[in-house]
This record gives structure tokens, sequence and C-alpha cells, in this order.
């Protein structure tokens, strides 16, 4: 089956052990890939990334530079 990856299961991963839900995450990508599924990514998803990734963290962001996000 394609499972489609959420903007939230990036950001997860991207923040790293800091994250709460960076362990949940982890596991359900391990568990879906061990099913065989097809993860799959959109442009949107991508874009929605890229916003959140490079917004100030005093805006809710990741505070990353271009080069970071990319």
């Amino acid at each position: 089956m394609r499972v489609l990856l959420d903007t939230n299961i990036l950001i997860r991963l991207v923040n790293g052990e800091e994250d709460p839900l960076f362990r949940p995450a982890q596991n359900a990508l391990k568990l879906l890939r061990r099913e065989n599924h097809l993860l799959t990514l959109v442009p949107q998803v991508l874009y929605e990334f890229w916003v959140v990734a490079t917004r100030p963290l005093a805006n809710n962001g990741l505070g990353m530079t271009t080069q970071e996000a990319a």
C-alpha cells in the first residue's frame, strides 16, 4: 500500500531526540517499511516542510537556514 508521509513526520525526524514525538514517528516509519508499504512524498508536503523549517523559532518554526532546510 502507498502511504503519504505528512509534514509532521518530517519535522519530528529533523528535530531528532529532543522532540517527544521523534521515537513514535521513527517507529511508525520502521513498521511501515517492515510491512513493505511504499512511503510517498508529494510536493505540497515538501513545500510545507520548507515553510516550517525556515520559519524563525519565535514564530513556531525550526529556525533553519535555507541551506539547512535543503
